[in-house]
């Protein structure tokens, strides 16, 4: 199993516990991000299982940050954090890095400025 087959698992179930979630119509603008955020990761080399949702993926690691960098002083430890948790899924910190790098230049860049140089 893939990592982000195994990360998106994971997001299944957590969605189920939170509820249906009502999409409506996609706008062009979040197809663009999509499309980019998967090009991205493409360009990672990162293992993607048929079916997976990559967007739900770079969502999950925005919600991630979100969680830790509230109310914290120090967005060192969560940054590594975020990362180490990428890593233990089963890609390279690299590519970790990557996907998280990826994830907030499309979906969440107000965290830009916590991921340093």
């Amino acid at each position: 199993m893939t990592f982000l087959h195994r990360m998106f698992t994971g997001l299944v179930a957590a969605a189920a516990i939170a509820g249906p979630v009502v999409w409506g119509g996609a706008t062009a603008h979040a197809q663009n991000q999509d499309e980019k955020f998967a090009e991205l990761v493409e360009t990672l080399g990162i293992p993607v299982a048929p079916g997976t949702d990559l967007p739900a993926v770079g969502h999950r690691v925005c919600d991630m940050l979100g969680a830790g960098l509230s109310g914290t002083v120090n967005p060192v430890p969560v940054v590594r954090g975020v990362v180490n948790t990428l890593e233990n899924s089963g890609i390279e910190r690299a590519q970790a890095a990557g996907l998280m790098r990826a994830a907030v230049q499309v979906y969440c860049p107000q965290y830009t400025r916590f991921l340093g140089r």
